[in-house]
This record gives C-alpha cells, structure tokens and sequence, in this order.
C-alpha cells in the first residue's frame, strides 16, 4: 500500500506555494534501499574484476571461448549496475505535498460526514522532481488525493462511492488508484484517488501465420501499468515457427517484467538486449517495437530495435515513425532511441511486424503508408483486417512470413 512519508523526510522544503517537498521513503528505508543500490555497484565491480584466464592462447576455440566469456561477464555487470541505478531512484523519489485549504478541508470533512464517512487525514500527492510539474491542457496535473477514513456506521462501502463524492465536491472526475484500499470499513484506512485519465485506448490486432507454419513467430502486448499509461508492445522473433515464436514471446515477457518491477522503458530495453546478446553467439535475434502512451497528456514515445516503421493517422494524414535500428540481441550495447508524438482525439496508431511491411512495400516506397492515409475506418479492428488482407492480397493469396497488425484509436473522454 502506498504510504506518504514526505511530511516526515529530512529533507523537507516548503515553497511559496504551500506545497511540501519530501522525499517518498523515510530515513530508514531510504538507508536500506541506498545500502541495497551500494551492493549491487559493488558486486558489479567485483564482477568486471574477475581475472580473464589465459590471457595468451594459441587455440582459435579458446580464444573465441575466452572472448565470449568477457563478453557475458560484462553484460551481467551492467545487468548490475541496472539494478543498482533503479533501487537508487527508488530512495530518491520525491513527493510534492500540499494540504487543501482549512475551509474546503473542514467542508469535505462535514460534507463527507454526512454521507456516513469519518474522515481523519486528506492530502494532495504529485510525484516527480521539484518545479516539474506536468500538466494537461486542460489545467489538470495528475495529482494524487490521499485520504484517511473509516464508515461511520455497521455497513462496508465501496471505495468507488467515496471517489464519486470527491469527484462533486471538487468538480473533477476522479478515479480509484491501483495502490488504494478497495472497501471502507470501520478501521481507518487509506485511499488513493487520481484524475480520471483525459484519453482513452480502443486496440485490436489482426494476425497471419507463416503458410508453412503452425505458430507465429510474432508476438505483441498491450498493458496497462498504472491508471495514466498503456504499453504497446510487438515483437518478430528471427525466421518463424516454435523457437521464433519463443525468443519474441521471451522478449515480451521480460519487457513486461521489468515493467511491472517498476524499471523505466529505456532500462528494461537495454537489459532485455543484453541478455539476448549474451545467449548463443546472437542467434536469437528480434525486432522489438514498444510505443508507451500517457493517458493524461496524450504524449506517445516510440522505441525500436530493428522494427518496421509504425504509423499515426490522423484524418487522411499519416505520419511515419522509423528508426534505422538494428534488432535485439545484434550487440551487447544498444542504446535506446525515444521519439515522442503528440497524440489527439480519433488519432488511430498502427503498428505492424516485418511481414506487413515487406510485402506491402514491394508495389513500392511508402506504400503502406498510402494504403493507410485512403482508408476511412474508423474502427481499429476493420482497419487492422484492411492492412493484414491488403499485404496478402499483394502476394497474390500467399502468405510468405508471419503477419501482425496491431491498430488502437485514441479517444478523447467527456469532460466531467
């Protein structure tokens, strides 16, 4: 459960404006998580300290075998200092505090009581590094709004009616956090509530195996890992079939985890590629394309790694994303390229595997993205079947490599 602890940080820092800057994790936590990071830094070093054996070899095979295995020993080092870097930015998470107003505080508190919940703390939380304030072009920030209560009476209540209470009492749709208790009981408890995210995503995905094959070697993701962002995800694994099909489902998996454990875009690609590079002298290579949207901004950030270019369409408009990448797992370093798009309502976002690109793209340059610009679907799933039957149709019926197509519409929500 998420807790704030910014009140009671050492360094704690009031502005102008009445917001409290702390830190996320009190002292002590921050001591263990800081002792945490040092580790994982040291045993790195230690790691690239290893001594490399023979240094001299007249044998190819062990000159080879020796080269690999420096090779590996400086990956897993990096994997280290991977881990190190993030339980460091985990302790260093700042917190933007700020308290409501005494007479709005005091009217929530009556107005709250009188729908039988007993209100005994409430603060406003916006995460991220002072004076970097996001907001929407609607004035919102994103902020978080932490509230201590209990049910005055016998009967437990959702936490989603309190959410509705505060969305009238402050005239914003405001929705229940991930981290937030679920029920009001008789105990206190906290609850979490954000901004209702502004956009919305409709996805769908039209796919064809390989005519030879019974498995594609594609594969894709679509999560959502906090109420503001969605990740996309599509990944061709080398070739097709069963081992194509594992080393792209790998790929998506780790992606996911590292995700989840709360590891930024950018480092999840860079270790996930490591370990590829590291495997089988980088016979496992695979494209991998991730575009992260921002749900409250409408901001799309594009990575890829050998993937095909991925589109935007707005009205007849269509705007390219490519990158001259190379694939996962092709060198030990890859340093990931971000390129940001601003998204707006109806915008649809199509992102497509090798085997749409290439047989589309054999009528000629920029076709793919013609095809796309004279379609007037409004509806992801006819305009992902378009793409996939188009590409087959310009193989006259053959399906040559494994097919993904994976489109999403972005809608703009209705104001509260």
């Amino acid at each position: 459960m998420f807790k704030v602890r910014a009140l009671k940080a050492a360094k704690e820092a009031e502005n102008k404006s009445g917001i409290i800057e702390g830190y996320l994790l009190n002292g002590y936590s921050k001591r263990k998580l800081y002792c945490l990071s040092e580790t994982y830094e040291e045993l790195a070093k230690l790691y690239r300290d290893i001594p490399d054996g023979n240094p001299v070899c007249d044998d190819r095979k062990d000159m080879l075998y020796q080269k690999q295995l420096q090779e590996t020993k400086e990956v897993f080092a990096s994997h280290l200092d991977e881990i190190s870097g993030a339980f460091a930015d985990v302790a260093d998470t700042v917190v933007h505090v700020s308290m409501p107003l005494e007479h709005k505080r005091k009217a929530l508190i009556q107005y709250l009581r009188k729908q039988g919940i007993v209100v005994r703390e409430l603060i406003f939380i916006e995460g991220g590094s002072a004076g970097a304030y996001e907001s929407t072009e609607d004035g919102r920030h994103g902020n978080k709004i932490s509230i201590e209560a209990r049910a005055s009476g016998r009967h437990t209540l959702s936490a989603s009616v309190l959410g509705e209470l505060l969305s009238a009492f402050f005239g914003r749709k405001l929705v229940l956090s991930g981290e937030s208790a679920l029920a009001i009981g008789r105990s206190y408890d906290t609850f979490i509530f954000e901004d209702e995210p502004r956009y919305a995503i409709l996805s769908a995905v039209s796919r064809a195996v390989r005519e030879d094959e019974k498995i594609s070697g594609d594969n894709f993701s679509l999560e959502e890992y906090n109420q503001s962002q969605v990740i996309l995800m599509l990944a061709d694994g080398m070739g097709s079939g069963e081992q194509a099909c594992r080393d792209s489902q790998a790929v998506i998996e780790f992606m996911e985890r590292f995700l989840e454990a709360g590891f930024q875009k950018e480092k999840a690609f860079t270790m996930v590629n490591g370990a590829i590079a590291s495997q089988n002298g980088c016979c496992n290579l695979t494209t991998l394309d991730v575009c992260a949207v921002n749900l409250l901004t409408g901001d799309a950030e594009f990575i890829k790694a050998g993937a095909a270019a991925s589109f935007i369409k707005r009205g007849r408009r269509v705007d390219e994303i490519a990158a001259d990448t190379l694939p996962l797992g092709s060198m030990e370093e890859l340093s990931p390229v971000t390129q940001s798009v601003k998204l707006a309502d109806t915008d649809m976002l199509i992102m497509v595997s090798d085997g749409i690109s290439d047989a589309i793209e054999t009528e000629g340059s920029g076709r793919l993205r013609d095809i796309i610009a004279g379609n007037g679907a409004s509806n992801p799933k006819e305009l992902a079947d378009y793409i996939l039957q188009y590409a087959i149709n310009c193989q006259s019926g053959r399906i040559r490599d494994d097919m993904t197509v994976l489109t999403c519409s972005i809608k703009k929500r209705i104001s509260f």
